[in-house]
């Protein structure tokens, strides 16, 4: 790769790199995450130091992993210095099919490009293709544009040494979209390095896509820390009945029908930051268990949502989703008695009094419940993960709870809420720090320079690997979180003090384009290839000098 970008302007060299890695599919979960993860090993070991230094350039694989995924790392030191500065991106994409007819050209920029200069349907796509300053594919915008950026800021920066004053490591991760275990793996790897070199990790600079907030915007947005995320699941059990006898069960569709009401993308019960993006819970999955037809209606239902952590804890969001299922079950136990007592009174039956009662559940407080009674509970989920080494990780928690009620016999309604898979934690840097420092310094400066316009804001909005380098949950906030999160040790190990050990401030610099894990996705190419790199090399001189002082 060198060779052929070697005579190239530096935003050059960042944008033939760019598409290069587009060109090659990486989808999550697929065999294509190996392949780029050797590509980008490739494009290292041709740079001219590393081939000089060729043991600054290796893999770290995940263990037991059948599609073979690594992170990739190099090191560029700078002599006698233990001040590091962590690039870092990840390598895998969402899937294409809603590329629809257009599928087969994802990963060709240049196709994708000319068939939206025809694109009648969208007009902002049309003429964003026609200023010929964007550039189109899968992975373009998340995240590949990002990680070329940081191989063009690698290759400048060994190429002017002079320019350098601390050390350079750069990470890119595997299993970004799903799991996050790329970075999960990566943590040991980080201690290591620590640990051999001496090194002074000051900041980890992500370049994950930022894009306008709202029609006009004109920001390059630039965040200081990292949203958390919780998988919030809801194992909700009814009564079945006849059709025929419908108004004497507990529909476990209707139940999941009113908590989603309830909860999903409402803002009144969701965290209250002021000039944060902060995104109230949104459902990812919703359906009942009934996997034939019969006239019989659903036993149970499942339900599971995205929720956001920014400031408050586990504990804070079970609080909130139980009292809003409460709520919903309570509404709708007392609608069932009320339509039940109507329809009997019209057909001229006595009004016998039916149980439409539901009780509510966390997962800590459904285990104490059935342990009271005698239950061996870590018996029986143990069991479940034995009988059951390859189920998804989300299922995994759905089975236990199913395991636990079939073992107890109990067969009153109920909804029970847990964890799953991934967990990430939330962290953000603190003000007055060295880098909140460096960061309002650099854009002060570069602004004047290049006429952008930046706002700093605490927390990525999205999904990001750097929720893992640093966490600001307490001993007592995680072991909330574990006792509600069934098997986590097994489904979900996180390293959490590892990762305290770590504490490396994250920031997101990225670039800057639209429609991110849409068919539009899209980078635009004057600001992501030429202002970015020199932005994030004054973010980075900045970082060392402050450090120095």
């Amino acid at each position: 790769m060198y060779e052929q970008i070697k005579n190239l302007e530096p935003a050059e060299r960042v944008e033939r790199m760019a598409k290069y890695l587009v060109e090659i599919p990486s989808v999550n979960s697929s065999g294509g995450e190996k392949k780029l993860a050797q590509a980008i090993e490739a494009i290292l070991r041709s740079f001219p130091y590393f081939q000089k230094n060729p043991q600054l350039v290796w893999t770290n694989k995940l263990k037991e992993d059948q599609l073979e995924r690594k992170n990739v790392f190099a090191f560029l030191p700078k002599t006698g210095e233990k001040n590091t500065v962590i690039y870092h991106a990840h390598l895998d994409t969402v899937g294409v099919e809603d590329y629809g007819k257009q599928k087969e050209f994802a990963f060709a920029p240049e196709k994708l490009a000319e068939f939206f200069k025809t694109y009648d349907e969208d007009e902002e796509v049309k003429k964003d293709a026609l200023s010929e300053e964007w550039a189109f594919g899968r992975g373009m915008l998340d995240m590949k544009s990002g990680i070329a950026v940081h191989l063009g800021n690698l290759l400048y920066f060994s190429e002017h040494p002079q320019e350098q004053t601390g050390n350079l490591l750069f990470m890119i991760n595997c299993v970004e979209e799903n799991d996050h275990s790329g970075v999960i793996a990566a943590i040991p790897e980080l201690i290591k390095l620590k640990k051999k070199h001496d090194l002074n990790y000051l900041a980890a600079i992500n370049t994950d896509f930022v894009s306008p907030l709202y029609e006009g915007d004109q920001c390059r947005y630039i965040y200081t820390g990292a949203a958390g995320k919780l998988l919030t699941c809801f194992y909700i059990k009814g009564r079945e009945v006849h059709v025929g006898n419908t108004l004497a069960g507990v529909d476990p569709t209707l139940l999941s029908s009113a908590i989603n009401l309830k909860i999903n993308n409402n803002p009144a019960i969701c965290e209250d930051i002021f000039d944060e993006e902060i995104l109230p819970s949104s459902c990812l999955m919703q359906r009942d268990q009934k996997d034939f037809y019969n006239v019989q209606t659903a036993k149970t239902a499942y339900m599971y949502f995205n929720t956001f952590l920014y400031e408050k804890s586990a504990e804070w969001i079970m609080s909130q989703l139980k009292e809003a299922s409460s709520a919903a079950c309570q509404e709708i136990s007392r609608s069932l008695d009320e339509r039940f007592e109507k329809y009997r009174r019209k057909i001229g039956i006595p009004v016998n009094k039916v149980q439409h009662a539901v009780d509510v559940y966390t997962y800590a407080e459904y285990i104490d419940y059935l342990e009271n009674k005698g239950f061996d509970t870590k018996a029986i989920i143990q069991d479940v993960l034995a009988k059951y080494p390859e189920l998804d990780k989300r299922s995994a928690g759905f089975e236990m709870i199913k395991a636990l009620e079939l073992v107890s016999g109990e067969d009153h309604p109920k909804v029970v809420i847990f964890f799953a898979p991934p967990f990430c934690p939330h962290n953000s840097i603190e003000s007055g720090s060295i880098v909140d420092e460096s960061l309002t310094e650099s854009i002060e400066t570069f602004s004047l320079s290049s006429s952008e316009i930046f706002k700093k804001r605490k927390f990525f909005p999205y999904l990001s690997d750097s929720s893992y380098l640093s966490m600001k949950e307490t001993a007592p906030e995680i072991h909330s979180l574990i006792t509600n999160f069934p098997a986590m040790e097994k489904l979900y190990p996180l390293p959490v003090e590892e990762i305290k050990q770590l504490a490396i401030p994250a920031v997101d610099i990225g670039v800057y384009g639209k429609g991110a894990h849409t068919w539009k996705e899209r980078i635009y190419k004057p600001y992501s290839y030429e202002k970015l790199p020199q932005f994030i090399r004054v973010v980075t001189a900045n970082l060392f000098q402050k450090a120095q002082s």
